[in-house]
């Protein structure tokens, strides 16, 4: 009965179970596993200076092409998601720059406030953030949404431009150590495994929907 049950199986031209992943569903499940991108449609804030920067895009435009594939979507302030929002670029820049000197701070104030709100929203929009700082340079913004993001668990990618090692002592105190790099090249290397499933996210941060809820 065997032969005959072959036979009928091999003239029908009906695939073996095991072709199907019947016999063995672990190895669909698998090649799914392989093929599939773990951050897909997350979202992620890229957080640094922009005020006393002279390339604040420069970083941001490497990242989002380093990690193009994954299909993260990214909240650029020099590119902001919203309707109505002005972006931050060098012609802005230059006219908050020129409020302030001519002493309409009242004006500035306006403006920035509309910014820090988009901006603190996007934050709080994302699945986790890539947050550039130089150790001697300060950037308040850049601070606020750091630890905004902190308080609420969310994933830092915190780099140092100095160096992990010129890292400020608060920061320390702050973050996981884990979670404070000395180079960009180190977060990409690191968003790159975790979404390609070599490397298990940390759940007690890592707060992603499933991604048919993204």
């Amino acid at each position: 009965m065997d032969l005959i049950r072959v036979a009928v199986r091999f003239f029908s031209g009906v695939p073996h179970p095991h072709l199907l992943g019947v016999c063995c569903p672990n190895r669909l499940s698998f090649c799914k596993k392989m093929n599939r991108h773990v951050l897909n449609r997350t979202k992620c804030y890229l957080a640094g200076n922009i005020e006393n920067s002279n390339a604040p895009h420069s970083w941001r435009d490497m990242v989002k092409a380093d990690l193009a594939a994954t299909g993260i979507i990214f909240f650029d302030p020099l590119k902001k998601p919203f309707m109505d929002s002005v972006n931050e670029d060098k012609e802005h820049m230059a006219r908050l720059g020129k409020l302030r000197e001519e002493s309409r701070f009242d004006d500035l104030s306006k403006i920035m406030r509309k910014i820090r709100v988009e901006d603190l929203s996007l934050v709080d929009r994302s699945d986790f953030l890539i947050a550039v700082i130089s150790a001697k340079t300060a950037s308040w913004g850049t601070a606020e949404e750091v630890f905004w993001a902190n308080r609420m668990k969310k994933p830092i990618y915190l780099v140092v431009s100095e160096g992990k090692q010129a890292c400020p002592f608060w920061i320390f105190g702050t973050l996981p150590a884990d979670q404070i790099h000395g180079n960009i090249q180190e977060v990409i290397a690191d968003i790159l495994q975790i979404d390609s499933g070599e490397k298990r996210i940390d759940l007690t941060r890592w707060k992603i929907f499933r991604e048919e809820f993204r």
